[in-house]
């Protein structure tokens, strides 16, 4: 055997070891924590564990329910366009791969295995980082997890507002 065949070998085997590796990090599965009460609209059961598992880190608010927030999450998006849906469930999963979570951030497990306290680790890595996509992803996860749990009638009472004003004459 010459030596660049040596090497060659030795190279192909390496990037043969790296990929099969990548593959087994990206089809980790997802720690089914929180399951739907009824069926789903848009998400799949992964996507919504993951959305879950997100909710319960952004929405710190007394009596948010990670569950009921990606629920309506769901729902919302039923009324979106197929295209935005589609980049919604591959932004959750991107959050949830490993193997983006090992070359970003040198985190070898998914979101959802992680313990909540590096689950904000990861979050303010995906807030502040350099990469435009992760930064507008961060943002649209955080955002509308928020604005799915005060959307809930039974959240306004613990901001103080009183709901929608009512108008005579105007049915409701």
């Amino acid at each position: 055997m010459t030596r660049r065949s040596f090497i060659t070998r030795g190279l192909f085997g390496g990037l043969l070891l790296a990929g099969a590796g990548g593959l087994g990090l990206g089809l980790w599965p997802t720690r089914a924590g929180w399951q739907p009460r009824g069926a789903l609209k848009v998400l799949n059961q992964r996507q919504f564990a993951v959305l879950a598992a997100v909710a319960a880190r952004t929405v710190r608010a007394p009596g948010a329910d990670p569950q009921a927030i990606a629920e309506r999450v769901d729902a919302t998006l039923a009324f979106t366009t197929d295209e935005a849906r589609s980049d919604f469930g591959q932004l959750l999963m991107l959050f949830e791969n490993a193997l983006a979570g090992l070359v970003l951030d040198g985190r070898p497990r998914p979101f959802t295995r992680l313990q909540p306290e590096e689950q904000d680790a990861v979050l303010d890595a995906w807030r502040e980082s350099r990469l435009v996509l992760r930064r507008s992803g961060y943002q649209a996860l955080r955002k509308l997890t928020l604005a799915a749990h005060y959307s809930s009638p039974d959240t306004w009472p613990s901001v103080g507002y009183g709901g929608p004003p009512q108008i005579s004459g105007v049915p409701t």
